[in-house]
């Protein structure tokens, strides 16, 4: 998996147990470095186990908590096709790891919560959207999603332009012979201004069933194909969500991953969108009680479900320990007894209470601060 949902984060935070492990590793796709990787791997489960046994944990108890992981790093299909990443969970009743796009600070974290804030970038921009491929060797559309591409099939339309002209001029000579008329009809090659109008026809065609579908879906739609199709789909088009920008020239060898790589150059300003809005939303109320950047107090308003928006700094870690009874934050300039990531604790609280949220690079952030927030309402 390359990127991480919302809801592949709710389900994560809802296996916690009383002790739960996060590991980060940078990971290689290739060469030298990759080779390291499950040597570095072993290096961090290592200073891992460490700290576990200065806790006081029993060493079988400790061997029995990274067994699966040990496990599967020792398979050699588990360190092919890796991305830049890896974000690792486990506690003694839970094991899952995600390849992610992006290269993370090699470290490892023990705590009550697992650690998801590293993982909120990638949900950001990551909605799902579509590709049209134009082209009159075979027109299909796909399907991106975050965690697959697939191929959305159409029922009961020509997807070829052989295909069309074989069924219009079937239909044609039908009509021909029900007003007694001859069928020698043909399309086909005839000219510049015919083959125009039959390929503006089998874009139609195709349109109606395109917009059909997505009209269910309401995400974007990447066009990708020559000049003259991309105008002529373009000019038929009654879907409202096609952006302007489209894969230019012929898309017809290219695979499905590659599709999608280059429409997410295209698409990925359209998510950029809701995050834009909501900072400008942010910086609109500045002067009001509905927004902060006091990390202490975002902590107490995430778990008590006032947060509305958490604008999360990427790398940031501040710790403390959280007392709900008491309504307190003592913070701490270290990760030691009770202190937890209290950026990773608001993360977590947030979440649980439908907030959307935002992993940001620390100078995206409101104000360029540690934590910052739009609340539901007023204290």
């Amino acid at each position: 998996m390359s990127v991480v949902r919302r809801d592949t984060i709710e389900k994560l935070i809802n296996k916690t147990d009383d002790i739960n492990v996060t590991l980060f590793l940078p990971t290689h796709k290739k060469g030298e470095e990759g080779k390291q990787d499950s040597i570095r791997l072993k290096n961090l489960i290592q200073k891992t186990k460490n700290e576990l046994l200065e806790k006081g944990w029993k060493e079988q108890r400790v061997e029995d908590l990274f067994k699966d992981l040990i496990e599967k790093s020792e398979e050699n299909q588990f360190w092919l096709h890796q991305d830049k990443g890896l974000a690792i969970y486990l506690n003694e009743n839970h094991f899952d790891y995600f390849k992610i796009p992006v290269s993370p600070e090699e470290d490892y974290y023990i705590a009550e919560n697992f650690l998801v804030t590293p993982l909120l970038e990638l949900q950001n921009h990551h909605g799902t959207y579509h590709v049209l491929l134009l082209s009159q060797s075979e027109t299909k559309m796909f399907k991106i999603a975050p965690d697959e591409t697939s191929l959305v099939e159409f029922e009961s339309v020509p997807t070829s332009m052989e295909e069309h002209l074989k069924y219009h001029v079937h239909e044609k000579s039908m009509q021909q012979h029900s007003a007694g008329g001859g069928s020698n009809a043909t399309f086909h090659g005839q000219g510049g201004d015919e083959d125009d109008k039959e390929l503006e026809l089998f874009l139609k065609h195709i349109e109606n069933k395109v917009t059909k579908y997505l009209k269910k879906e309401n995400g974007p739609l990447v066009l990708a194909g020559p000049d003259k199709m991309v105008a002529y789909y373009r000019k038929a088009n009654k879907y409202f969500n096609v952006l302007d920008e489209a894969i230019k020239g012929n898309s017809d060898n290219k695979s499905p991953k590659e599709l999608a790589e280059e429409a997410w150059t295209i698409a990925a300003d359209y998510f950029q969108e809701d995050i834009e809005s909501d900072i400008e939303r942010f910086n609109n109320l500045q002067g009001s009680e509905l927004i902060s950047t006091e990390v202490e107090e975002i902590v107490k308003s995430a778990y008590f479900g006032k947060v509305d928006t958490l604008f999360v700094p990427m790398g940031t870690r501040q710790f403390g320990v959280f007392h709900p009874d008491e309504n307190r934050v003592d913070m701490s300039e270290s990760l030691n007894g009770e202190a937890v990531d209290l950026i990773n604790y608001a993360a977590i609280s947030a979440i649980r209470t439908g907030s959307t949220l935002y992993g940001l690079p620390q100078s995206q952030v409101p104000k360029n601060s540690g934590l910052a927030a739009i609340y539901r309402y007023k204290s």
